[in-house]
């Protein structure tokens, strides 16, 4: 049996692990805040970068997982959208901590999303690279491949401490486009939004994946104005309904 474990807030890690899971006959779940322990001979991890470094909620459910089967076969996919080194080691140290190894890992070069520094940058030509590097990294791991990843340096330490924290939702403004519909707090993946009389409320637990601006129907959401009039992005292969329904699962 195999699991992958999955952190997405615009479709693209869910949309590579699915691929993975369907090839390799594993099941995805998503990573929560809870200790989860697992006993599968083989265990996948499939994540987005931030500032060249894991989102908060993948590193603590990595440092908290408990692997029961000593000879997993363990690997990682990071899934990024510019220019990334070094975070598959972060994975490799973590888990060397708990006694355990990396057996396998590779990064995706994903559509770019993170809309506050850059643009979309989708197209057929990119979805059609992304599908075969996915393939190759199913079959890779059907093989049970193993490889070295690159060890995290002091960039990845130096560029990870511009990574906002999790005050920084105060940042987020809400419009008057906003109808209460709620998807911003049915997606957030780290539970981080409440609703108050028919409007969004930030707890200060946030992940900043933006998944509350992407994904807003009406485009109401915004992060320091530096997301204002800029493309939104949801992975194609993902509906916002599957993404929601993940989102809200109990890993």
């Amino acid at each position: 049996m195999a699991t992958v474990f999955c952190f997405s807030s615009t479709g693209n890690s869910l949309y590579a692990a699915k691929k993975i899971a369907e090839r390799i006959g594993g099941d995805v779940v998503p990573m929560g805040k809870e200790p989860v322990t697992v006993d599968d001979a083989v265990i996948g991890f499939v994540f987005p970068v931030y500032f060249w470094g894991l989102p908060r909620m993948v590193d603590c459910f990595i440092e908290g997982l408990q692997v029961e089967d000593k000879e997993a076969y363990v690997f990682a996919v990071a899934t990024y959208g510019s220019i990334m080194y070094g975070v598959l080691g972060q994975v490799r140290d973590l888990l060397a901590k708990k006694g355990g190894s990396l057996a396998y890992g590779k990064n995706i070069k994903m559509v770019e999303n993170y809309i506050p520094g850059y643009k979309v940058n989708d197209s057929e030509a990119f979805k059609q690279r992304i599908d075969e590097d996915i393939a190759t990294i199913a079959k890779a791991v059907q093989n049970r491949e193993r490889n070295r990843v690159q060890p995290a340096t002091f960039i990845n330490t130096l560029l990870y401490r511009s990574y906002p924290d999790q005050q920084s939702d105060q940042h987020f403004t809400v419009s008057s486009e906003c109808d209460g519909c709620s998807v911003c707090r049915r997606v957030c993946p780290a539970g981080n939004i409440g609703m108050e009389e028919g409007r969004p409320v930030f707890r200060h637990q946030c992940e900043h994946c933006l998944a509350c601006v992407h994904n807003c129907p009406a485009c109401a959401v915004d992060w320091k104005h530096k997301t204002e009039g800029k493309e939104r992005f949801l992975n194609p292969g993902i509906a916002l309904a599957e993404l929601i329904a993940f989102n809200q699962r109990e890993g």
